[in-house]
């Protein structure tokens, strides 16, 4: 190879491995302008990878199920190794005398002692079987408080993400009747040259407009906000730049098979079968269940205690002189005779606060069936507001048309084409807010019967 072939050789080696740098750089790194563009169920999925909520919740799934295994280590047998030094007052043996043929027994006041213990209980009352089973229903608990979470969130996600979609439409509606009227606006300040119309109408569309102009500036901020909310809920953070893409008119056939579990005369059993399965009711009942247990462990207080011990260890004197090997091995009993009414106490403590878990969980039983309903009733008004929001949009638009042509001929005033204006735009909104009404209250549905899952997203 010789010097011209090697140069190119070196320099194409060196430009590839620029542009590759430059391509690795601009993918990691996300440009001012750009935006990171969404749908609902991206947006979803990501909320529930990323999210702190549900991070900090797995987080305590992993510290339950390590209290599991804490509780049910108690059943095996514990070992123990020692080392003790005494200094006595007086002289005592060092070692027992193992036989008449041997010689007295070593004095000292240093009592040197190691050794190993082992305990094996055999009966604890049912304490350690309630401590377990109470243990197995704190995981539950803390599963149960994940799977809420991650329903809350996904309802979160949802209801955020179509008031962003609501804002836009919004926005675009408010745009066109701003064009509108500031196209009125050129054609009344040409009639004023003209000496066709007083100052005042000029001065009331100016107002007119000025006031839509403001309202879409406060449309754009909300919006604004909401992206920073979805931020929030997705675990970036709120400078990131979003951009969504999804309809607030979506089909109604993937509803309509779950709304028609709710009608007919087996409604509300279906309804509390629903009930039944969320996350947030499951986990109250886990608490009833463990509120049991540890009334369970208290009550062992009063029983007995058996074990069986064994030590074995080395025992010895000043200077370790007499050093000789011990071990002993036995079943040891206690049993509580008086404790001035300390275990009573702490029954009657269990117990109350089993019957306050047991009334939580009927208070949030009730609470739970009152939002299905109370979701079915939004879904019902939102569904006829949008029948009548939409018919009544049609004939704001013709009214609207109708007095501007009015206007424009000189037969109508500027004040009853503003208030066509007015009410076009007012329809235009109460369309959308209806549209938006009825899928926040589907999500609402799902959520308080639990069957939102990412899945059900589109």
């Amino acid at each position: 190879m010789d010097k011209k072939e090697f140069l190119w050789f070196v320099s194409m080696r060196l430009l590839t491995l620029i542009l590759l740098a430059g391509l690795v750089f601009a993918a990691s790194l996300k440009t001012a302008g750009a935006a990171e563009v969404l749908t609902l169920t991206q947006a979803v999925r990501t909320a529930l990878k990323t999210s702190p909520q549900i991070r900090e919740d797995q987080a305590l799934i992993r510290g339950a199920v390590s209290g599991r295994k804490a509780v049910r280590a108690g059943l095996l047998p514990q070992v123990n190794g020692y080392a003790r030094y005494d200094r006595l007052s007086d002289p005592v043996s060092v070692v027992p005398i193992q036989g008449l043929h041997l010689p007295p027994p070593l004095f000292s006041r240093d009592q040197y002692q190691a050794g190993l213990s082992l305990k094996l209980p055999l009966y604890e009352g049912g304490r350690l079987r309630s401590g377990i089973r109470a243990a197995v229903k704190d995981e539950g608990i803390a599963r149960a408080g994940m799977a809420y979470a991650r329903d809350t969130l996904i309802a979160a996600v949802t209801d955020t993400f179509n008031s962003i979609l609501y804002l836009k439409a919004l926005r675009r509606a408010k745009e066109k009747v701003l064009t509108a009227i500031e196209e009125t606006r050129k054609e009344t300040a040409l009639r004023l040259k003209l000496g066709r119309i007083a100052p005042l109408d000029l001065m009331e569309i100016d107002t007119e407009t000025a006031s839509e102009r403001l309202d879409l500036v406060r449309i754009r901020e909300t919006g604004k906000r909401a992206g920073q909310q979805l931020c929030r809920l997705l675990g970036w953070s709120p400078s990131t730049a979003v951009e969504i893409r999804g309809s607030l008119k979506k089909s109604d056939r993937e509803n309509a098979g779950f709304l028609a579990s709710f009608t007919g005369p087996k409604s509300s059993g279906r309804i509390r079968a629903y009930v039944g399965k969320r996350p947030d009711i499951i986990r109250a009942g886990k608490m009833v269940e463990k509120a049991d247990e540890s009334l369970a462990t208290v009550r062992g207080l009063r029983l007995p205690n058996v074990d069986l011990v064994g030590d074995y260890g080395r025992h010895a004197g000043s200077g370790f002189d007499g050093d000789e090997g011990r071990w002993s091995a036995g079943i040891r009993l206690s049993l509580n005779i008086f404790n001035g009414g300390l275990i009573s106490a702490k029954v009657a403590r269990a117990k109350a606060k089993r019957d306050a878990a047991a009334e939580a969980l009927r208070r949030l039983t009730l609470k739970a069936e009152s939002q299905v309903y109370a979701a079915l009733s939004s879904l019902r008004e939102a569904a006829a507001r949008i029948i009548l929001a939409a018919k009544a949009r049609t004939t704001a638009a013709e009214a609207y048309k109708i007095e501007t042509l009015r206007y424009r001929q000189g037969t109508g005033t500027v004040t009853e084409l503003l208030k066509a204006q007015a009410a076009w735009w007012q329809a235009r909104a109460q369309y959308i807010k209806a549209l938006f009404d009825r899928q926040q209250a589907v999500t609402a549905l799902r959520l308080a019967t639990a069957v939102i899952r990412p899945a059900d997203r589109q």
